[in-house]
């Protein structure tokens, strides 16, 4: 596991370290320093590994833009779920277009990627600006992690659930449809079954994990070979907006349940 360092932090994402908000916030704005809940929640045992930050046009904005880094125990005391660990995943700006968030993620070993996983009905711990943030944040660390169970148990039925292909290009449509819009059929340059590609061979089976963690990479990592509205030949990018990151997760796992929740109604009958 790679710590991050302040260093290393403000190179990737230096509103991080932002001194003072958006000179349009109101005087009620309570500012609090992202750097000051990144160095509590590692007094917590919480490390910083991963970070980034969205990319904007103007200069002045980049020190108070939307941010996003993810956290995660030492090895000996990670909390594991199947073959992924837990991870803590603190998402901010100081422009007034978010609030500290913070949700529970799953890093998955095998493909090095991150996954954000919603709980209860607003999918992680909302925290407005304000002097008690610090301590909000850290009361809400324990409650996320103790929703890990319930996590390991709906990856444990994602596992378990088998689909047909049939079921599976009805998956990659309603993935493409969230990451494209209704009018995916236009707007995508790619179709189900690419969406579908297994990257590594533990992946090509099918089960409900497998059909969701090969949508997820593959969205997310982009680089797949498509067609652009022109006809031209073109690959898919990478998401590297943090609200897109954050957004187009959580839709993701709440698909993957939803179809967990057919397949046992099914099975039930």
């Amino acid at each position: 596991m790679r710590i991050l360092t302040h260093d290393q932090l403000h190179r990737t994402a230096p509103a991080v370290f932002a001194s003072q908000p958006d000179e349009a916030v109101s005087d009620r704005y309570g500012f609090v320093p992202t750097i000051n809940v990144v160095d509590a929640l590692q007094a917590e045992g919480w490390y910083p590994v991963r970070a980034q930050q969205t990319n904007v046009r103007q200069a002045e904005r980049r020190d108070v833009a939307r941010h996003m880094i993810r956290f995660r125990q030492d090895p000996d005391r990670q909390m594991t779920v199947g073959d992924s660990v837990t991870e803590l995943v603190l998402t901010n700006s100081h422009d007034r277009t978010a609030a500290f968030q913070l949700d529970l993620g799953l890093f998955r070993l095998v493909c090095l990627n991150g996954m954000v996983t919603p709980v209860g009905d607003v999918g992680g711990i909302r925290v407005r600006h304000g002097k008690q943030i610090v301590d909000e944040i850290l009361e809400g660390s324990i409650q996320l992690s103790h929703q890990v169970p319930r996590i390991a148990e709906g990856v444990e039925a994602f596992q378990s659930t088998l689909i047909s292909r049939g079921e599976a290009q009805l998956f990659a449509e309603a993935a493409l449809s969230l990451r494209y819009g209704d009018d995916w059929q236009q707007a995508s340059p790619i179709q189900p079954s690419n969406v579908l590609e297994a990257r590594r061979s533990e992946d090509a089976n099918g089960s409900l994990w497998s059909v969701f963690n090969r949508t997820q990479e593959n969205l997310f990592k982009g680089g797949l070979r498509g067609r652009s509205q022109s006809g031209r030949a073109t690959r898919t990018r990478a998401i590297n907006s943090v609200t897109e990151d954050v957004r187009l997760n959580r839709a993701l796992w709440k698909l993957t349940e939803r179809f967990a929740e057919l397949k046992g109604a099914d099975l039930a009958a």
